[in-house]
């Protein structure tokens, strides 16, 4: 390793000038002649160049060692060096050797240590964002870039100001809270880009002696709640319907048992018609019960799938037959069109018989008299597809999406006036979830609506 042409010169003339002028000063008096005088003040800078390459060459490994310090990689294997050089400079170039293994180790450590903390803060399902003084944003695992990316157009989030991102006034307050010192806060807020989603945040300021432009400063913590504050809505909306429906009928008993222990004692024929209007409310809720306990008990088994194999034409056509007679009480017609159903699916048979009957009977209630119920089946894509078709006076589009609720009508007098509950399309759709089938509604007022379920087929599982 050659030492630098100018330090070497500088140097050399340093350390020679006093031995030249010496020599200059002699030949001045005369006590030297001027060549001898040249020759020796030349080989006095040629001696201290030749003493000085050594030492020099030994100060430049020193510079360029330290300098490897600084330019490492963090993650750059750690080389084994060793030094011959004997002296203070030799022992300078050893404590160097060894500052470097130290701090090569620390590095490397400190390296994957912060390494192995973004491979925890990605794997976090909720989203992680940290924010320096100016609530610019240092760093988002994988779930906040997931949620946040594409919002407002925004590609890269760091250095992105947090209000850019997330156009929320409340969050916005509460980090700019952290940020001056307040405590943790957890605010609640509901964002509508796609669709509604309701975010608990939790901002937690963060608190370091380095004050340094990229330090963070605040950390956000964001949790959807979504799914559990509809369960929360749904419950409540839950007790509150099972409540009314129950309701009703109690209330008329109660005034129909009142009446008959009353003004109807000795009345035979009031006595026959409050009687006959008992046992319809006691049957009411008798059905809300019944309704009620078999949903419980098919949600409580919606997560594990049924492994029978089932024939949908069997099923079908034993619901048609225990129909027929209500059909005809209400000049109704069932026709079937289940011939390209042969294949069996994978279901549970109970089941799949008070689907189809929840939909042939809800068929035949509003399609009114004189009108047909069409049962179509076909097979494609690994599907059984089953449609129920009626003609009655169809369903306006706005209810449509949310037929499937509990206790949930169009016409709330119309279907407690024919018997029902408002629960058996919520049966419907959720033996569907159980079956890992699929329900869908299209209906067209004044003509009629259909209803279609999917249900995968045998062979699709045994494959």
């Amino acid at each position: 390793m050659v030492p630098r042409p100018k330090y070497l010169i500088t140097t050399s003339a340093l350390l020679a000038s006093p031995s030249v002028l010496a020599v200059m000063v002699l030949s001045a008096v005369g006590a030297l002649n001027i060549w001898i005088a040249c020759l020796a003040g030349m080989a006095i800078l040629i001696g201290v160049l030749v003493l000085l390459i050594r030492p020099l060459r030994r100060l430049r490994g020193i510079e360029n060692q330290l300098s490897s310090l600084t330019d490492r990689a963090p993650d750059a294997d750690i080389a084994v060096h060793t030094s011959d050089a004997g002296g203070p400079v030799g022992d300078i170039i050893a404590a160097i050797y060894r500052l470097d293994r130290i701090w090569g180790h620390n590095r490397k450590e400190l390296h994957d240590n912060l390494q192995a903390a973004q491979i925890l803060f990605d794997a976090l399902p909720d989203p992680l964002l940290t924010l320096d003084a100016d609530a610019r944003l240092i760093y988002t695992n994988a779930a906040a870039q997931e949620l946040l990316v594409g919002r407002h157009g925004i590609s890269d989030l760091t250095g992105r100001d947090l209000s850019a991102v997330i156009r929320q006034p409340t969050i916005l307050e509460a980090v700019e809270s952290a940020l001056s010192g307040e405590p943790t806060r957890t605010i609640e807020f509901t964002t509508a880009d796609q669709v509604d989603q309701i975010f608990e945040a939790r901002i937690e300021p963060i608190v370091a002696g380095n004050t340094n432009q990229d330090t963070a400063r605040a950390l956000i913590l964001l949790r959807d709640v979504t799914e559990l504050r509809r369960g929360e809505q749904m419950r409540a909306d839950f007790v509150a319907n099972v409540s009314h429906e129950l309701r009703t009928p109690l209330t008329s008993l109660v005034g129909f048992i009142e009446t008959l222990r009353g003004p109807a004692r000795g009345d035979m024929d009031a006595q026959d018609r409050f009687l006959d209007l008992m046992q319809n409310q006691s049957n009411r809720m008798t059905r809300i019960v019944n309704d009620l306990l078999s949903l419980s008990r098919i949600e409580m088994n919606e997560h594990t799938a049924p492994d029978e194999h089932v024939s949908l034409q069997q099923v079908i056509n034993t619901v048609a037959d225990l129909l027929t007679p209500q059909a005809r009480d209400s000049d109704v017609t069932i026709e079937l069109d289940l011939d390209d159903l042969d294949t069996p699916v994978i279901g549970h048979q109970d089941e799949l018989t008070q689907l189809f009957q929840n939909l042939i009977e809800n068929a035949i209630k509003y399609g009114g008299a004189g009108s047909k119920v069409l049962v179509t089946g076909e097979v494609s894509d690994a599907f059984a597809r089953v449609s129920v078709i009626d003609e009655g006076d169809g369903i306006p589009r706005e209810h449509i999406p949310r037929l499937t609720e509990r206790f949930y009508r169009v016409d709330t007098a119309r279907s407690r006036e024919m018997g029902g509950t408002g629960l058996g399309l919520a049966i419907v759709k959720h033996i569907a979830n159980r079956h890992r089938g699929k329900f869908s509604i299209r209906s067209e007022p004044g003509i009629g609506s259909e209803f279609t379920i999917a249900l995968p087929l045998a062979t699709r599982s045994a494959d």
